[in-house]
């Protein structure tokens, strides 16, 4: 279990309840739509100050911990899993923005964001480029009429509806020198909706998370408006490079999609551990049966450890701690977990959980993405090889 504060207590509770009161009655629509209904979610999100959170209170926000985030993560994912991912971008988007402007970003944007006027995309990976970000091409070139951004984006969640993107792009001048050189040209531009030569693509149709859109993005010489690429500076006034702040919102992210997973795998729990204690073979609980019981005492030991580690991941963040290793602890975990945990609950749930009458299949199926976005398992355990020295 996490340690938690009043305040991060309060904010557990707060966000259970909304769950469980408005968006638990969306699930079944958005997931047979295909929508994230962001009408009802984000106004009344922002009204409880969920998207607000990390931001300053002197910058209109609440304040709070990273962990706070993750709770919003986990207890939204608890309800639905594509929800949570349908509302990352916009409890995220608005701390990440301070964090890469130094505190300088653009009051009408943040306040926009944190009150949910406006949706949110975070716009990283390309068909050539995932994991690997030193191999993006999208790029900006500096010409008489400003900025211009070309390239293409695949699999950004809230792709096909989003109001503003925050891409990563190159600098021209680097595109195509080394790789530790080019990684001094990354860095992010806000980019709004509707700009000349920017078009958006279907959405896709995916395994799982189908309440949350996804689609590509594709830049023709498109303008952008006026004003500073983010992620060259901190707030304390020390330069960082491009890569260097890409990095930090990549942990950021890292801590919520673990945090999201936690809450998938915890819904396949209670679901699990309602069903062994009703259902009966043998005349008795299937619970009490071994072969079963010891499938759910294994899911409680890998949820607390999951969230052991997010925690520390956590305060380690909070501290300004180089923390890549443990970071990636909490994201390979917490997301291998989930899916062994509701891939779990299918089989214990027998024939039912491959049927839809039963909410484990969909926990199932949303669960295996954590392991792939923001850096796959395999990256994850690159990242840990290198902080243990094994790699020069």
């Amino acid at each position: 279990m996490y340690r938690l504060s009043e305040e991060e207590t309060l904010i557990q509770k707060t966000v259970r309840d909304f769950a469980t009161r408005e968006l638990g009655p969306l699930v079944a629509e958005a997931e047979c739509s295909g929508r994230f209904p962001r009408e009802q979610i984000l106004p009344r999100m922002a009204s409880l100050g969920l998207l607000s959170i990390c931001v300053p209170p002197e910058l209109g926000g609440v304040g709070g911990s990273t962990l706070m985030l993750c709770i919003v993560a986990e207890e939204v994912a608890r309800m639905s899993g594509g929800f949570a991912i349908g509302a990352m971008a916009s409890v995220v988007a608005p701390s990440a923005l301070v964090k890469l402007s130094g505190g300088k970003v653009a009051a009408p944007v943040l306040d926009s964001l944190v009150q949910g006027m406006v949706m949110p995309a975070m716009a990283f990976t390309e068909p050539g480029a995932g994991s690997d970000l030193m191999a993006i091409r999208t790029k900006v070139t500096k010409t008489d009429r400003g900025l211009v951004l070309d390239g293409s984006k695949a699999f950004i969640s809230n792709g096909p509806t989003a109001d503003v993107y925050l891409v990563a792009a190159v600098r021209a001048e680097v595109i195509d020198a080394p790789r530790e050189e080019r990684t001094k040209g990354l860095g992010v531009y806000v980019v709004p909706r509707g700009l000349d030569g920017f078009t958006i693509g279907k959405p896709l149709h995916k395994l799982g998370m189908r309440s949350s859109e996804t689609g590509e993005l594709h830049f023709d010489s498109v303008v952008l408006p006026a004003g500073p690429s983010l992620g060259s500076t901190r707030s304390d006034g020390d330069k960082k490079s491009g890569m260097r702040a890409m990095m930090d919102l990549l942990d950021y992210n890292r801590l919520y999609i673990a945090a999201l997973s936690i809450g998938i795998a915890q819904a396949a729990f209670e679901a699990s551990l309602e069903y062994v204690k009703q259902r009966r073979a043998f005349d008795k609980p299937i619970g009490h049966h071994q072969a079963t019981g010891f499938k759910v005492a294994r899911m409680a030991v890998k949820l607390d450890a999951a969230r052991a580690l997010v925690q520390r991941g956590c305060e380690l963040y909070d501290a300004g701690v180089r923390c890549a290793r443990e970071v990636a602890e909490a994201k390979l975990y917490a997301t291998e977990a989930a899916v062994e945990i509701t891939g779990e609950a299918v089989q214990i749930h027998g024939a039912y959980g491959y049927s839809q009458e039963f909410p484990v299949e969909r926990y199932f199926r949303d669960a295996k993405v954590g392991t792939i976005w923001e850096g796959t398992s395999e990256i994850q355990q690159q990242i840990i090889c290198r902080e243990l020295g094994l790699y020069d």
